[in-house]
């Protein structure tokens, strides 16, 4: 009996600690999420222009992909970017971390279709959704 209270006050004491940490996203990392986004779906199309100027919106964050030379520049520094990401959406709702076996990549991105930045058309629905 104490072992099964014990469990439920731990598993109670987890939920709490999600349900904070979920309702601490910063308007700031909102932001970053979004510029993040349009950059991965970017990538994803294989459009280097549009992932550069997206990424200039992310200011210093950004600028090693503002100034990336091609699409296997950009994707290095979209990885990057990506750590961050995963970081900030854990415990978070309406974000899917999406890994790439081939490849052996991870990104953030809003939707379950999976849209691959780091292989682009050529593998864009390359991807699991993680659990």
């Amino acid at each position: 009996m104490k072992i099964k209270r014990l469990l439920t006050t731990v598993l109670a004491l987890a939920a709490i600690t999600v349900s904070v940490h979920a309702a601490n996203i910063s308007d700031q990392d909102k932001k970053f999420l979004a510029g993040y986004e349009k950059i991965q779906t970017a990538l994803a199309a294989d459009d280097l222009a549009t992932a550069k100027t997206a990424a200039q919106d992310l200011g210093d964050e950004g600028s090693d992909l503002a100034k990336a030379g091609s699409l296997p520049d950009a994707r290095t520094s979209f990885e990057k970017l990506s750590t961050k990401a995963k970081t900030l959406v854990a415990g978070q709702s309406g974000y899917h971390v999406v890994h790439c076996p081939m490849l052996k990549k991870d990104w953030v991105q809003t939707s379950t279709t999976v849209a691959n930045p780091y292989g682009g058309k050529d593998m864009v629905s390359c991807g699991e959704v993680q659990k």
